[in-house]
């Protein structure tokens, strides 16, 4: 199975900038393809390039110094990017079909990357604080979705998932925490909740409709502050749930093989817990 690979676009825009004020680079190629852009402030850039047809794009920069990319190849796609605050970047580039894509963000600094390559999918990323960074690549046959809330400063955040009919989501509440999730395969859906600061969530699922929690259903939770968890799950039909309340806990979960099954609960601090299970 072809595995999933991050990729971090760079924002480049030709011309020489001209102190005090905004810029925007625009090209439309195709048919009834809509573009909107809104910038208020000093020094803001776009770039947009839009190659197919029914592309719908709604943009909004409202501060100093931020910069908004759009790249979109393919028919019917809606793009939504927000910016409020300074020195924030986003790029979308997506080359499908049928894809939805909403960037928002809040504060300073903040950098959003979205690689949308599977039709019929959808992507959010909102950042609400400064300095945070988050990642996001669909690649595969379609029908995916990936969730990033972030509410806090300074967390990195990935999100990559190849295949058909998949699911992530993260939600952050505070500050230098590090979330990457991957997955592989058909059907695989997480949701991770994470409150605190100094937090690691490292998650892997390969395979088919393995089964980390879904839409309103945290399965992944942190409460606390330097908790860290590594689940790996290879195969078909996997579930875990790990809980950790407190601070310095540590949990790794590999499970390789079919239909297996694990539980975590940990509160308090300094606990480590370890469970490997496969059909072998």
């Amino acid at each position: 199975m072809k595995k999933v690979f991050l990729i971090c676009s760079s924002v480049a825009f030709a011309g020489a900038m001209i102190a005090q004020t905004n810029s925007n680079n625009l090209e439309q190629v195709g048919n009834s393809n809509s573009s909107n852009i809104t910038q208020v402030g000093n020094q803001n850039k776009t770039l947009i390039i839009h190659t197919g047809s029914e592309n719908d794009l709604t943009l909004g920069q409202n501060g100093n110094g931020n910069t908004a990319e759009n790249q979109a190849t393919g028919n019917t796609n809606t793009i939504f990017i927000q910016q409020v605050g300074s020195a924030n970047q986003a790029v979308t580039t997506i080359q499908a079909n049928k894809n939805i894509a909403t960037v928002s963000q809040e504060g300073n600094g903040n950098v959003a990357n979205q690689d949308l390559q599977s039709d019929d999918s959808k992507a959010l990323i909102s950042h609400l604080g400064d300095n945070n960074q988050s990642i996001q690549q669909q690649l595969g046959v379609g029908n995916q979705e990936a969730q990033i809330d972030v509410k806090g400063n300074n967390n990195l955040t990935t999100q990559a998932q190849d295949g058909q009919n998949q699911f992530a989501k993260l939600n952050i509440i505070g500050d230098a925490n590090i979330n990457i999730i991957t997955q592989n395969g058909v059907s695989n859906s997480l949701n991770a909740t994470v409150e605190g600061s100094g937090n690691q969530i490292n998650t892997l699922q390969d395979g088919n409709n393995n089964f980390a929690g879904q839409a309103n259903d945290p399965r992944l939770i942190q409460i606390g502050n330097d908790n860290s968890i590594l689940l790996v799950q290879q195969g078909d039909l996997n579930s875990s749930s790990i809980r950790q309340e407190g601070d310095a806990n540590k949990t790794i979960n590999v499970q390789n093989g079919a239909e297996h099954s694990n539980i975590v609960r940990q509160i308090g601090n300094g606990n480590t817990a370890t469970v490997t299970q496969s059909n072998n």
